[in-house]
């Protein structure tokens, strides 16, 4: 890949890291237990391990799930 080429992809995955968390398309429930652990963007989310996310509270194995997933299609992921 050319140095046009990461030049043209960045600042996409800038805008979308710098997006509300609505854009992941996730479960109200998903989305409102994010936003009350004070995680409203895209790059909050990507910041917080898994381990992490899974011990919040209300947030269960499948509210993790959506989200691993939903990063995942859009070619991103979490905190290690």
């Amino acid at each position: 890949m050319d140095d046009g080429q990461a030049i043209a992809v960045r600042p996409a995955t800038e805008s979308l890291l710098d997006a509300d968390i609505e854009v992941l398309k996730l479960s109200l429930r998903t989305t409102n237990v994010l936003r009350l652990n004070q995680l409203h963007t895209v790059r909050d989310v990507t910041r917080v391990p898994a381990k992490k996310l899974f011990v919040l509270s209300r947030l269960g194995r499948n509210s993790l799930r959506e989200i691993v997933e939903s990063m995942h299609r859009r070619g991103l992921q979490l905190a290690d």
